[in-house]
C-alpha cells in the first residue's frame, strides 16, 4: 500500500485512535494500571481489525494527562507495526518540542524498518506549555517559534541527509551525525499539524503534508489554496491529497443509537478534559480537538447520525475544504464497522476520479 498522499484522484480514510477515549466505563479507573493495560490491549487489537476493514491508515494521538493513555505514540505504532502488515501508520501527532529531533528522526526510521516501510511521521507543536517545559526554559513565544522552526529542520536534514552537522541557536549538532536508522522509504512522509497560514507555509516550503482539525471549512480551503501555492513555488508537486481534516465520528444504525454513541464518547471525553484542567494547564485554544460546541455540549469536531446522514456530512466537508484524505475515529469496534462498511464504499465511489 503506498503513502496516504498517494493516488490524488480518490479519497482515502485514516482512522485516529486516542487510547482512552475509545472506553465505554461510565466512570474510568484512569490511575489503575489494569485500566491503562486494557486501553493498550483494545488499541492494538484495533489496529489488526482497521487493516481487515480497509482504512488506508491508523494513527495515534499523543496527550500527556490522565485518561489518556497514549504519551508514548512511537511505543504504541511499534506493537501496531508487528501485528499488521498492509495498513499505514503514523502519529498525529508527535509532540516535537518534548523531544530531542535527533530521537524523533531516530525512532521514525527504526518504526520505518520495523512496520516493513509504512510509518508516516506526524508532527506538532503540542500546547505551549509543554514545550516551555520540554526546554526547560520560560521562553517568549518568538523564542518557542524559533526553537520550533530549527527542530523542524533538524529533522529534516537528519531523515534526509548523511553526516549531519547543525549550529542552531537552541540545537546544536558539532560532530557529523547520521542516524542508525534509515527508513525503508526513499522519502519518509511527514505531516505537519497546522492551524495557521504560517505552518501551511512552512509544510509547503518541505513539501510535507498537513492535518488540521482547528477552523472553518472556509479557512481549511483557504488553507489548502495558500498551502499549494507555497508548494509549487518550492517546486513541489503536492495536491489536495496532501491535506487531512479531522472529525470524530458517532454513528449508529439509528439516530437514537447515534446519539447513544455520542453522548458515551462525550462523557468520556469531556472526563478528560477536566483531568487535563485539573493541575491548572490551560486548554489550548488553537488545537480542534479540544473545541466544545456548547450548544450541544459535545466536542466541535464531532459528526453523528446513520450511515447516510454521516455520509452526507463528510461529503460537505470535502466539498468545502477541498481535502481528499479524511482523519476520522470512532470509539468502539462495532462503530468502526459500521462506518467501513456501509460509509466509506460510498464515498470513495462518489469521490472515485
Amino acid at each position: 500500500m503506498g503513502a496516504i498522499s498517494d493516488d490524488t484522484n480518490g479519497i482515502k480514510f485514516v482512522h485516529q485512535y486516542g487510547l482512552g477515549l475509545h472506553t465505554t466505563d461510565r466512570v474510568p479507573d484512569v490511575h489503575n494500571p489494569t485500566w491503562q493495560k486494557r486501553q493498550i490491549d483494545d488499541f492494538v487489537e484495533f489496529a489488526q481489525l482497521a487493516e481487515e476493514l480497509g482504512f488506508d491508515g491508523l494513527t495515534v494521538t499523543e496527550h500527556h494527562a490522565p485518561l489518556m493513555t497514549c504519551p508514548s505514540p512511537h511505543l504504541l505504532i511499534a506493537a501496531a507495526a508487528v501485528k499488521t502488515s498492509t495498513i499505514r501508520l503514523g502519529t498525529a501527532v508527535t509532540i516535537l518540542p518534548l523531544y530531542n529531533p535527533i530521537r524523533v528522526a531516530e525512532e521514525a526510521g527504526t518504526l520505518d524498518l520495523l512496520s516493513g516501510g509504512r510509518f508516516e511521521l506526524g508532527i506538532g507543536r503540542g500546547a505551549p506549555g509543554e514545550a516551555r517545559i520540554a526546554l526547560g526554559r520560560d521562553l517568549s513565544e518568538a523564542d518557542l517559534k524559533e526553537a520550533w522552526l530549527e527542530s523542524l529542520e533538524l529533522v529534516r536534514l537528519l531523515l534526509s541527509e548523511h553526516d549531519v552537522t547543525f549550529d542552531g541557536k537552541y540545537f546544536k549538532v558539532t560532530r557529523p551525525t547520521s542516524i542508525a536508522t534509515r527508513p525503508l522509504q526513499e522519502e519518509l512522509p511527514i505531516w505537519l499539524a497546522s492551524g495557521s497560514l504560517e505552518s501551511m507555509a512552512v509544510a509547503g516550503g518541505y513539501g510535507w503534508s498537513v492535518m488540521r482539525n482547528f477552523g472553518t471549512d472556509q479557512s481549511h480551503k483557504e488553507a489548502l489554496d495558500y498551502y499549494l501555492q507555497v508548494s509549487n513555488e518550492h517546486g513541489h508537486d503536492r495536491s489536495a491529497a496532501n491535506m487531512m481534516v479531522e472529525r470524530f465520528i458517532a454513528i449508529g444504525e439509528t439516530e437514537a443509537e447515534a446519539e447513544a454513541n455520542c453522548d458515551v464518547f462525550a462523557n468520556t471525553f469531556n472526563q478528560f478534559m477536566a483531568h487535563y484542567a485539573s493541575n491548572g494547564r490551560s486548554v489550548p485554544k488553537s488545537d480542534g480537538e479540544f473545541a466544545i460546541d456548547k450548544k450541544k455540549d459535545r466536542p466541535a469536531l464531532t459528526v453523528v447520525g446513520t450511515p447516510d446522514q454521516i455520509i452526507d456530512q463528510l461529503q460537505e466537508a470535502l466539498d468545502a475544504t477541498g481535502a481528499r484524505r479524511l482523519l476520522v475515529e470512532t470509539f468502539t469496534p462495532d462503530q468502526a464497522r459500521l462506518f467501513a462498511q456501509e460509509v466509506m464504499p460510498v464515498l470513495r465511489a462518489r469521490n472515485a476520479g
